[in-house]
Parts: structure tokens; C-alpha cells; sequence
């Protein structure tokens, strides 16, 4: 594991996010998130993932795209959707039109993407969480991500932001992530629910 390091001053705090906290805010399909990340962007914070989550994103839309497609333009019902789903047979404009949503996701959450996993080390500790927990493999991937930048801060210019929070709502995720870090020995990253952020927000302004 990657040893953790004080953050070196900045004011700055950074928050880890999962692809579903993405998605719900970027669809507006969940109000509580938009408020809680809108929250934290207006204290300063900042808002990062791993670029498994742009795959995981694209699998989203893509999903939409074919869907809305067949039902709408081409009237095929809902088990012939499903049995097709992934045997999917979009163009290549339908993947300028993946691309685009997916900056524009992006860019409304003003989320910042980065490689987290960038050597044998951190691929070896992602292969570790795989094994030795019932999570998934993106899940795998995303709490190894998590993991690197809560231990290691994130490097922007010459400042070295804080990114201990992890945002998800996934609670059996947050179980495992508890159970990972046990048996490892680290503190970080700490799991957050929207729920969580949102009393932490106010509690803040409170004080205020």
C-alpha cells in the first residue's frame, strides 16, 4: 500500500467520487446529490475520480442511446431491448454523441479525471481487493484509486491537496472498504454518503 503523507498546506480538500454519485448528479436524478457536490464546490473543494469512471460513464450512455433507439425509432419492446443490449450496433456518430455527454457530465460537476493506478504497486493492490473482498471489479478499482490518492494527496502545481473523503452511497462498498482497511492497517479514505456530506455541510455553515 502506498504510504500516506501529510498534506503540505494547501486550504484546499479534495473529494473522491464514485460513478454512480456521477451520474445521479449529471442526470439530476437524484436532487440530494446535486445539493451536497454543488455544497462542497461552493466552499472550494474539488471533485476527482479515477478514468475508469469516463468507461464506466460511456457504458451509461451507450446504454441510453441504444435503448432510446430501438424503442422509439425502431418500436422493438422491452424483452427484445434486453436480450440485444449487449450486442449493441451504434455508429460511430453515436460515439461523438457518448463523448460529448460525457464532457459535458464532466464539466457541470467541474470533476477532475486522473490515472491513479499508474504502476505494478497500485495494480498489485487493486488485484489484492479483488481477491480478498466481495467487491466487484470496478468497485475493485475504484476503492484502489481512493486508496492511492487518500495515502499519497493529489499534486496540483505546487500545492498538495487533501483527498481523504470517498463519496458513494454503495454501503456495502463502504463495508468492504472498512474490512480492506483493517487488514491493511490505514485510515483512509473515509466512505461519505450524500446523507453524510449534506449534515457535515451544515454543521460547517453553522459554525459559520
Amino acid at each position: 500500500m502506498p504510504r500516506e503523507r501529510r498534506n503540505e498546506g494547501s486550504g484546499k480538500l479534495g473529494f473522491y467520487i464514485d460513478t454512480n454519485i456521477a451520474l445521479d448528479y449529471g442526470t439530476g436524478r437524484n436532487a440530494e446529490t446535486v445539493s451536497a457536490l454543488d455544497g462542497l464546490k461552493e466552499m472550494g473543494s474539488i471533485l476527482i475520480s479515477s478514468s475508469f469512471l469516463v468507461m464506466e460513464a460511456a457504458d451509461f450512455r451507450k446504454d441510453f442511446v441504444y435503448i432510446h433507439r430501438k424503442a422509439v425509432e425502431e418500436s422493438w419492446g422491452a424483452r427484445k431491448i434486453l436480450r440485444q443490449v449487449y450486442n449493441k450496433d451504434l455508429k460511430y456518430g453515436d460515439f461523438w454523441n457518448v463523448e460529448d455527454w460525457i464532457k459535458k457530465l464532466t464539466d457541470k460537476l467541474g470533476l477532475q479525471i486522473y490515472n491513479f493506478l499508474m504502476d505494478g504497486e497500485t495494480w498489485e493492490m487493486a488485484q489484492y481487493i479483488s481477491l480478498y473482498s466481495n467487491l466487484s471489479a470496478p468497485d475493485a478499482i475504484h476503492l484502489s484509486s481512493a486508496i492511492v490518492v487518500a495515502q499519497s494527496g493529489l499534486k496540483v502545481g505546487n500545492e498538495t491537496i487533501e483527498c481523504k473523503k470517498f463519496i458513494s452511497n454503495d454501503n456495502f462498498l463502504k463495508q468492504e472498504a472498512e474490512k480492506i482497511k483493517k487488514q491493511q492497517g490505514i485510515l483512509y479514505p473515509v466512505v461519505l454518503t450524500i446523507a453524510q456530506i449534506k449534515n457535515r455541510l451544515k454543521e460547517k455553515r453553522n459554525k459559520t
